[in-house]
């Protein structure tokens, strides 16, 4: 790509089309009779006379400076006014523009390029300086970036895993969300608007030495994590898995306050630290453990899983990644679902006599007996049955009886 070249000389003439010959230059500030300044160079090393006299070509190197305009008044060798033009200036050139560049404007009170950002800060995480051009930040999203000249930028985190963390201190479980956006439904059930709330800091909810959460000493519990839209302020709660609140999200729901030491003690009930009446929620995760006294939160969890991707959804569905096993199982024993999903079980018991039509077999689950009796015949073997669903975190148990004789053939589970 070319350019026009400028004009090397200025070249002046006079009204009857000749060269001005000794032709007078009056150099002005503009729109002032106050002289400024021209020079014969471009480094202004050396300024004209003012007035600048035409050669014998009537022409003369004149040179602006970048920072001025001008008036120009023209007059001839006789000093008779030919014309005057104002706001003359020159155009910008290229080393003039490169220098304009490497020196914006200041961004409020702070000239860029003048120092480091001793005061640009990620509200969570950390900053560090690679090189002397180059930061890298470390962050919890979503960043918050602050300027010392005023303002800032925020950037919402990418849809994925929600970021809890969990903690055990003086007997008490203390859960955390950290910073992050969640979309809830609306507060109105006939309502499909969806509000983004941000999490823009850290936010908790203790579950107080002593409070049971309906868990079960040296049994593994599973505690849902749930985020409440309080009114656009995002709150925390918890729930034990076992106690089969349903957590489809399709609802609103109320809470129960923690209330301190012995004051959350059921499974059924979802706890916040101040109770809550049909708002909408989300599930953020869950929480795994084995404490060896329930309520005593000694012991740090085994699992701390956030909600996202093909976490609590498709995996959780019965026969997602389970296969038939054989167990071993005690009638009158006490289980627990501890696999974090519904499980299936079958029991089969026998007896060759022909008292084993008095047999029975029932199975409770959660502490209520369900009566599913399966008793047949094949030759001289009589068989008696059951075979049911448990839910996550459940107990159960099973009761096998025969009059006279038979056993307890085999225990099934899909796990």
């Amino acid at each position: 790509m070319a350019s026009l070249t400028p004009t090397p000389k200025q070249q002046i003439y006079g009204s009857d089309g000749n060269p001005l010959v000794g032709g007078k230059i009056y150099t002005y500030a503009a729109g002032t009779t106050t002289p400024l300044a021209t020079y014969t160079d471009a480094g202004a090393g050396t300024a004209n006379t003012n007035p600048i006299i035409l050669n014998s070509l009537g022409q003369a190197n004149i040179w602006l400076t970048t920072s001025s305009s001008y008036k120009f008044s023209v007059f001839t060798s006789a000093d008779v006014l030919l014309y005057t033009v104002d706001n003359i200036a020159t155009p910008i050139d290229y080393i003039s523009l490169v220098t304009s560049l490497a020196s914006p404007p200041p961004i409020g009170s702070t000239a860029p390029n003048t120092g480091a950002f001793t005061t640009l800060a990620a509200t969570t995480g950390t900053i560090t300086t690679v090189n002397s051009t180059t930061v890298t930040a470390t962050t919890v999203v979503p960043t918050t970036l602050t300027f010392s000249g005023g303002g800032s930028m925020t950037k919402p985190p990418e849809p994925g895993i929600q970021p809890i963390t969990a903690s055990i201190a003086a007997s008490a479980l203390t859960v955390t969300l950290n910073p992050t956006t969640l979309d809830f439904r609306s507060a109105t059930l006939t309502s499909g608007t969806v509000v983004s709330r941000l999490v823009s800091s850290a936010i908790s909810v203790v579950v107080s030495s002593g409070s049971t959460l309906g868990t079960v000493s040296a049994v593994q519990s599973r505690i849902v994590v749930l985020a409440l839209d309080n009114a656009g302020t995002v709150e925390l709660a918890v729930v034990n898995i076992a106690g089969g609140t349903n957590l489809t999200e399709t609802g609103l729901i109320s809470t129960t306050a923690e209330g301190g030491a012995g004051a959350a003690d059921s499974a059924s009930t979802v706890y916040s630290t101040t109770a809550r009446t049909n708002v909408a929620y989300r599930v953020v995760g869950y929480v795994e453990s084995t404490q060896t006294t329930a309520g005593t939160w000694a012991t740090a969890p085994s699992t701390i899983q956030g909600y996202g991707g093909q976490a609590l959804a498709s995996m959780s569905s019965l026969g997602y990644g389970q296969t038939w096993q054989t167990v071993t199982r005690v009638s009158g024993t006490t289980y627990y679902n501890t696999t974090g999903k519904p499980i299936k079980i079958s029991v089969i018991g026998t007896s060759n006599t022909v008292s084993a039509q008095g047999s029975s077999c029932s199975l409770t689950i959660n502490g209520v007996t369900i009566q599913n009796n399966v008793l047949y015949q094949e030759g001289s073997t009589y068989t008696v049955g059951v075979n049911d669903i448990i839910p996550p975190a459940a107990s159960y148990s099973f009761t096998l009886s025969f009059p006279i004789g038979g056993a307890l053939t085999s225990v099934f589970e899909l796990r």
